[in-house]
């Protein structure tokens, strides 16, 4: 009982700063000015080149053979990293038709779809049920691959100390919203991949972002997690200077400027 009345002060104090910076730099702007999407490969790719990173592909030299490998080399950190989206899980333009086909694959009809969307009716529980089943398998195929990249570019050009992590974007709309997204990406890790050959994970909402409110500021955030409190301690100082570095420069991008706004602990972004 006193650890969720914990958690419970810990999320109010977090809402509370959260609301504060909100008034302080919020800016009316109209969803007709909103900057256009950027490519978030392309501007990762920029972004790490400036940072000091390199791009793992640019190191090697026969392009004709080019192995099985992850995306970028942090030498000074002795940390690899993989992006991957999670474009097309129930997100972006073909969203709307993946939640019909989950709901005639489960038995229901796609008038019973359109109770969700246009009546926001319950999901039946068997369409409940598919779609998590194919968000969960589609998460966990980008990490199951991201693993074998990661694995094969510290065989190449890391070494035992060599941490690992993964960058997941979500650059399109999630149908049902980055809370669902990044749960189950942490119960995926939790659940099957706390190893060594996965030190970290960042989820990252580039294009996406997240409100507390209808009419307060739009966010976007950079939220990682370890597999351990001993990564944690090694792996945090990176990650957040990399995450803080990121934000900037995305901003700058997008003509935003605020201050970086941090968060005490993984219970206050829920």
């Amino acid at each position: 009982m006193f650890e969720k009345l914990k958690q419970w002060r810990s999320k109010a104090k977090a809402r509370k700063r959260i609301e504060q910076y909100d008034r302080k730099y919020r800016k009316a702007r109209p969803i007709s000015e909103r900057p256009e999407h950027l490519h978030v490969e392309e501007t990762f790719d920029a972004f790490i080149a400036e940072f000091g990173g390199k791009k793992i592909s640019d190191l090697i030299e026969n392009k004709a053979q080019m192995p099985l490998n992850a995306d970028y080399l942090f030498k000074d950190h002795n940390v690899i990293a993989e992006l991957k989206t999670l474009e097309g899980i129930y997100s972006g333009p073909d969203a709307t038709k993946q939640l019909t086909q989950a709901y005639i694959d489960a038995g229901c009809t796609g008038s019973d779809a359109m109770g969700l969307l246009l009546r926001n009716e319950p999901v039946p529980d068997a369409a409940a049920r598919l779609m998590q089943k194919r968000v969960r398998r589609s998460i966990e195929q980008r990490i199951k691959q991201a693993r074998k990249q990661l694995r094969k570019s510290k065989s190449v050009f890391g070494n035992e100390n060599t941490k690992l992590l993964i960058l997941i974007a979500m650059d399109q709309n999630p149908l049902f919203g980055h809370r669902t997204m990044l749960f189950n990406l942490a119960k995926i890790m939790g659940d099957n991949y706390a190893d060594e050959h996965t030190d970290g994970v960042v989820y990252l909402n580039p294009n996406m972002p997240t409100k507390i409110s209808p009419e307060s500021m739009e966010f976007s955030g950079w939220y990682p997690f370890y597999r351990d409190d001993d990564v944690n301690d090694e792996l945090s100082d990176f990650v957040n200077l990399l995450g803080n570095k990121w934000l900037n420069y995305y901003g700058k991008q997008i003509g935003e400027t605020n201050p970086i706004l941090e968060l005490e602990s993984f219970d206050e972004m829920n």
